[in-house]
């Protein structure tokens, strides 16, 4: 009887490694059968039994695997198998007790370790997966899947150049070979604005498996950045096709669809609260229900859709704006400044003839939706002016450096060898261009830090009615990166420190310049003129024309930027203050302090 209960077991395992669910579920219950309830394999079989089920009823099969660890609660590999199985239906959060334990039990087993960082990256724990797999690697004990696991940490970490060259080692010239090992890549791609190498890895993907929801999601995001609509719509009408019942696809549906109908928004409002959903998509399609209604002009809809969603982000991501989170995340931010404003006092620039050798820089510091966008496809026409998009490859460590109060001296050190690593990574990308422009929001926290790395960089602080900016952030799926956005007040807290951080590295010495986008909407050839003026660029009316600006444009305003420029009579929040008056009364408040600063500094306004 042993010898056959292991074969059934052996047979279980076989088939649920091939992908036949239904022979491993058949082989696991004959195992169960031919057992007594006190034999030790029973975890085992469960746990198999488990594994197979959750791919037709994920109830009863999460059920099998939580009796299995039970059971057997000290075999790592039961615990690896639960936490695995949670991780592969994006419940995440669910995964990460059963993998620490894992990589406990297993006596830190690399791919275990793997695995454990993939779910903490999913959990919003990029700085604590990068530690862990660091010194998994700096032992020598690095499997590939750690490396995986690794570049996917530095990406997340915003690192984007060392996440690629991670990857390009990993998989040398022939390239990846798997799907989800080529979304990876090209989600790198995407975001190093390598478009033609990122389409190449998703039509090889779509190609080997035309219903892979995620490539096509990605592929639809492409489309929409480089603006091939016919790529677009094909993917969008393909999702509807086979994403009818995932919320993450018909997001893409009902945000770039062309003909919605009436059924269609139900059905998708009804994929907002279907029972045994994870979070992620669910958040994402939310958002896309309150900016169609939004436009629509249906503006009670829009925020209830809006509130509902941003409840479901702020709970799915732990990120609950209580007026003690919010008071403890500025004190945060405020030790966080003073770190970076203390080391930028102290630190010297960079010696002349190193320094002449460095490309320059404009650093667009407003805040998300603040415009800055438009305005750095404006200032990346002229020739020899290159945009580099919303890069963070130097945030992470710098904003490290700032948190942990670096000692001086290990400061000067490192923003010498951030130096060398950046031209480095531009010059492996191609990038050679006289001048960049580069559009960070989070950068301003880190301003003089980054001056330090790249001397002589300009700063400008792009301001926006901070009602616009809180209701449109309010409105879309930002990462929790980003968490603030779930609330108003919140988002209140962030406008007004950003306000207080600006004036403090001007305080502190750097050249930090302030510009009205407001402004600039209303009259957007002066306000133009005078900005390439202020950065010593010569200017032409023709940059005004979208058609003079073709490269992409790879964040939320990727649509506004490709339409010609234009002013609105009211503002769009105006719609909503009677659904937040204490909030909206607040932000009227930051733009007037917005204004005043601009003036006070005689910005461009």
């Amino acid at each position: 009887m042993t010898e056959a209960v292991e074969t059934l077991l052996t047979n279980a395992l076989k088939a649920l490694q091939s992908g036949d669910a239904a022979s491993c579920e058949t082989h696991a219950n004959a195992a169960l059968s031919a057992m007594t309830h006190l034999d030790h394999r029973r975890a085992m079989a469960l746990s198999l039994r488990g594994a197979a089920r959750i791919q037709h009823k994920v109830s009863t099969g999460i059920e099998d695997m939580r009796e299995s660890v039970r059971l057997m609660p000290q075999d790592w590999q039961i615990q690896l198998a639960l936490g695995e199985a949670f991780l592969s239906l994006g419940f995440a959060t669910d995964a990460e007790q059963p993998l620490s334990e894992a990589v406990k039990l297993s006596g830190g087993h690399p791919d275990v370790v793997a695995s454990y960082c993939q779910c903490l990256l999913k959990i919003n724990k990029p700085t604590l997966a990068f530690q862990i797999l660091s010194r998994v690697i700096q032992a020598r004990k690095a499997t590939p899947a750690v490396m995986k696991a690794f570049a996917q940490a530095l990406y997340s970490r915003g690192d984007i150049y060392a996440s690629r060259d991670v990857l390009s080692q990993i998989y040398g010239a022939q390239g990846p070979s798997n799907e989800e090992d080529r979304l990876q890549l090209a989600r790198i791609d995407m975001s190093l604005r390598e478009f033609a190498p990122a389409s190449t890895q998703l039509d090889a993907v779509l190609l080997a498996n035309p219903a892979s929801l995620t490539a096509r999601i990605l592929a639809v995001t492409l489309a929409d950045w480089t603006d091939d609509q016919d790529a677009l719509q094909r993917h969008v009408q393909k999702l509807k096709d086979i994403g009818a019942d995932q919320p993450d696809a018909m997001a893409q549906v009902i945000e770039h669809g062309k003909e919605l109908s009436d059924e269609m928004i139900s059905a998708a409002e009804g994929l907002l609260n279907r029972p045994g959903d994870n979070g992620d998509g669910r958040i994402t399609l939310g958002y896309a229900l309150a900016k169609h209604f939004d436009q629509k002009g249906d503006y009670e809809r829009a925020w209830t859709h809006a509130s509902n969603t941003n409840t479901l982000f702020a709970d799915h991501f732990g990120v609950v704006q209580t007026e003690e989170r919010r008071a403890e995340q500025m004190r945060i931010v405020r030790r966080r400044l003073e770190n970076a404003l203390k080391l930028f006092r102290e630190s010297p620039e960079l010696a002349g003839e190193e320094a002449a050798e460095r490309q320059r820089y404009i650093y667009l510091v407003g805040s998300p939706r603040s415009g800055s966008s438009l305005l750095q496809s404006i200032l990346a026409a002229p020739e020899g002016v290159a945009s580099i998009g919303e890069r963070t490859t130097l945030y992470p460590y710098l904003a490290d450096a700032a948190e942990r109060d670096m000692p001086t001296g290990q400061f000067i050190d490192l923003s010498r060898q951030l130096a060398r690593a950046e031209a480095a990574g531009l010059k492996r990308n191609g990038v050679n261009d006289a001048l960049l422009i580069e559009k960070t929001p989070h950068h301003l926290f880190v301003a003089g830090l980054l001056e330090r790395v790249n001397p002589g960089a300009r700063f400008i602080q792009v301001f926006r009615d901070a009602g616009e900016v809180a209701l449109s952030m309010f409105f879309r799926p930002f990462s929790v990166f980003f968490s603030e956005k779930s609330s108003l007040d919140s988002l209140a807290d962030m406008l007004e420190f950003r306000l207080e951080a600006g004036k403090a590295w001007t305080e502190a010495g750097l050249e930090l310049s302030t510009f009205s986008f407001d402004a600039f909407r209303q009259d957007p050839e002066n306000m133009a003129s005078r900005l390439f003026g202020h950065v010593n660029l010569n200017w032409s009316s023709a940059y005004l024309d979208p058609k003079s600006r073709p490269e992409a444009v790879t964040t939320f305003s990727a649509r506004q930027v490709r339409k010609p420029i234009s002013s609105q009579s009211s503002p769009k929040w105006s719609q909503y203050k009677v659904f937040a008056p204490d909030a909206f009364a607040r932000l009227e408040e930051i733009t007037e302090a917005q204004d005043k600063r601009i003036r006070d500094t005689g910005g461009i306004i």
